[in-house]
């Protein structure tokens, strides 16, 4: 599923993310499809004109860029961490989200366990790192949305797919579920009670 081309005639969207976005809260992004995930945040990308720290964690998004499907912006900062330089990567992600304001993207925090599971604790480890960079972004005013593939089940609530794993939850976060509609991405604002149409025409895929 791609978004491009589904209108010939160039479109804007009147919606901007960033107004959706909460600076003072982690902004869980949870979807089930990697393809919704993938259009809700190439457009947020574009959209943005503060540096974008991507932590690429499944190598979806760099995939587009390979193939040309989107394009490098000059803001854009794009990490694709291994179990070796994990520890390098944030602590450059916190020294710069320390000193200016920036968008910081976990994608996604299945990944991030992937990446951790040499560790005895790696949930501890993977809420350790989400925890501090909420607490970084505080002083600069900066955003962080953390991508999470996962399914509500009515006993446990939201837990991550296919494992099972337990979804960090904390009260400072805004949960954002994305749904597919028939004109494009909707975006379920979970607690608010308030759904948005992210519109095919607009989306950079």
């Amino acid at each position: 599923m791609l978004f491009k081309n589904h209108d010939n005639k160039p479109q804007n969207s009147t919606l901007k993310l960033k107004d959706i976005l909460s600076q003072k809260q982690i902004n869980s992004v949870l979807y089930s499809d990697p393809f919704l995930k993938a259009g809700f945040i190439s457009k947020l990308v574009s959209e943005t004109k503060n540096d974008v720290l991507y932590v690429d964690l499944d190598l979806l998004y760099s995939g587009y860029i390979a193939s040309g499907a989107l394009t490098v912006q000059e803001n854009l900062i794009l990490y694709q961490p291994s179990g070796d330089d994990i520890n390098d990567i944030l602590t450059e992600i916190l020294v710069k989200a320390s000193m200016s304001q920036v968008l910081i993207i976990v994608d996604s925090i299945n990944g991030l366990y992937n990446v951790l599971n040499y560790k005895k604790q790696a949930g501890k480890a993977v809420a350790s790192i989400v925890m501090l960079l909420a607490s970084t972004i505080r002083k600069t005013n900066s955003s962080i949305v953390i991508a999470s593939m996962a399914r509500y089940k009515r006993e446990e609530g939201w837990v991550l797919s296919p494992t099972g794993k337990r979804f960090i939850e904390t009260k400072n976060s805004k949960k954002i579920l994305l749904e597919h509609g028939k004109e494009g991405i909707i975006v379920n604002l979970l607690g608010d009670s308030g759904k948005i149409l992210l519109p095919a025409h607009s989306i950079p895929l």
